[in-house]
């Protein structure tokens, strides 16, 4: 209950409506939710919760629905910028190189860079000899534009942008035959979240990229 603890809610948080799903795209998260949290700016909804810590928590300990994902807010410090991360059961590992996200309105010919996705891959045990899951995160970040004017506020900003990032975490699935094991990983997350993170749990995780971006809020 104790890693629990590490959620904190970002004022009154809401649920969606049965029958809503809460799928942004990569333009949406940076721009709707991630920059808006940066900046402070009201949100869309409030149903993404901060987390102080997430990449050092193993993915069963995690709130929300596994198939479907879930979205946090979190506040890197220096060291959770490592390509791997430990936590209690095992390690989150960076996978292939950064993805770039440009807006959908971006010139093909002056592409225009906003921001980041990097892909981590849970493994079970510890580095570098684990044992790959089907659990993926997948962190946004904000980059600001190479060509903003430089000055104290806004290497503030800058700071801040190279902090906070968004981050959704899911089990993914392969093939018609991961259902088996998607749904036993979805078993696994109920038992598992009211135990506090048994390293007896069994789950997987899968990767992805990362995107590097040039913009910056204003």
């Amino acid at each position: 209950m104790a890693k629990l603890n590490q959620i904190r809610a970002i004022g009154s948080m809401s649920k969606l409506p049965p029958g809503f799903v809460f799928e942004p795209t990569d333009e949406e998260i940076l721009f709707e939710y991630l920059r808006r949290k940066i900046f402070a700016l009201p949100l869309p909804a409030s149903i993404i919760p901060e987390l102080i810590n997430l990449s050092n928590l193993d993915p069963w300990d995690l709130l929300g629905d596994g198939e479907q994902g879930r979205y946090f807010f979190s506040n890197l410090a220096g060291a959770n910028n490592a390509v791997i991360r430990a936590t209690s059961c095992g390690f989150w590992k960076a996978q292939g190189v950064p993805k770039q996200i440009s807006p959908s309105s971006s010139d093909a010919h002056n592409r225009m860079i906003v921001g980041m996705k990097k892909t981590l891959v849970y493994h079970r045990g510890r580095p570098p000899h684990g044992s790959r899951t089907s659990w993926v995160m997948h962190e946004y970040r904000l980059v600001p534009s190479p060509s903003a004017a430089r000055g104290p506020q806004l290497n503030s900003w800058v700071s801040e942008l190279g902090r906070w990032v968004m981050c959704r975490v899911f089990v993914k699935t392969t093939s018609s035959s991961s259902s088996r094991s998607d749904s036993t990983s979805m078993d696994v997350l109920s038992s598992s979240s009211s135990s506090s993170g048994s390293c007896l749990t069994e789950d997987s995780s899968s990767g992805d990229e990362e995107q590097t971006s040039e913009w910056f809020c204003s």
